[in-house]
């Protein structure tokens, strides 16, 4: 019940930002709070203070009987989630990612086999199967937002990776050439025999949304995750891969030699069927 009643909060408050014309930065700076507090807030995400999801509706200027509303609302969420749960910070929620990825003004993806669900066509999601991660449509429309900031880090297998027979690759390649001539994209491929030096080795690939997310995509469903200390964990790994991997013209040589070898792939299974 109290997740329910914070999803509730959430929905108030986006509602009542959005009525208002104000961005989520606009709001946080209006009551003088993190941005990062009013996506977990909207996202239907606990805080360590409920007290701040007032300041977030105070800095709407409601008549007086909306915020008693509200109040009554926080105060009965956080009266029922008072009890610490094993699996606070964590989420399973399916449209969490959309949300996030809505709301985030920088996020970092790291993929370790398959090209990040931020990056996929259309096609290669169809070939792929893939459940979550957030749907191609959402993150083609937060990548056209010149106002954000992205960065990409592809272990060099996930171009080797070829879901289905292949057909989509193609068009995958194409798009990622395509995103890395962007101005708010960063891009690397972590090639093969990079030395990792401290960098921890990637067990597997997320994505950051700011300092306030990480999203991690099963074969299933998205696991996010919001506790701080987790989220600065990621983050460090992924500084550390990024400052390893290759940028620029060497990474745009990788993905061309990929898709150069990918042709080279299909005209020979080709051959041999005639």
């Amino acid at each position: 019940m109290g997740d329910e009643r914070l999803v509730e909060i959430g929905r108030e408050l986006r509602r009542l930002r959005t009525g208002a014309g104000l961005s989520g930065v606009g709001l946080a700076a209006r009551a003088g709070v993190p941005q990062p507090t009013v996506s977990r807030v909207e996202t239907g995400r606990r805080i360590s203070d409920p007290d701040v999801i007032g300041r977030l509706f105070a800095a709407l200027e409601l008549d007086a009987g909306e915020r008693e509303r509200l109040a009554a609302l926080v105060r009965d969420a956080y009266a029922l989630g008072a009890g610490r749960r094993v699996d606070a910070g964590v989420s399973f929620r399916p449209e969490a990612v959309g949300e996030l990825a809505r709301q985030a003004r920088t996020v970092r993806a790291l993929a370790t086999a398959l090209i990040p669900a931020a990056l996929r066509t259309a096609d290669y999601s169809a070939e792929l199967g893939a459940s979550g991660g957030g749907s191609v449509d959402d993150w083609n429309e937060v990548l056209e937002d010149g106002e954000r900031r992205f960065s990409f880090v592809l272990a060099e297998a996930a171009l080797r990776t070829w879901p289905g027979s292949g057909a989509s690759m193609a068009g995958q390649f194409a798009h990622l050439l395509d995103v890395t001539e962007r101005d708010n994209v960063r891009f690397g491929i972590l090639v093969g025999s990079a030395p990792l030096g401290r960098t921890r080795v990637p067990l597997h690939g997320f994505t950051v949304f700011d300092e306030s997310a990480v999203s991690v995509e099963t074969f299933t469903r998205d696991l996010t995750m919001s506790e701080p200390d987790e989220v600065r964990a990621y983050l460090d790994v992924f500084t550390g891969l990024e400052a390893a991997a290759v940028v620029g013209g060497r990474a745009r040589a990788l993905v061309e030699q990929a898709a150069a070898d990918l042709r080279a792939t299909l005209e020979s299974i080709h051959k041999r069927i005639e």
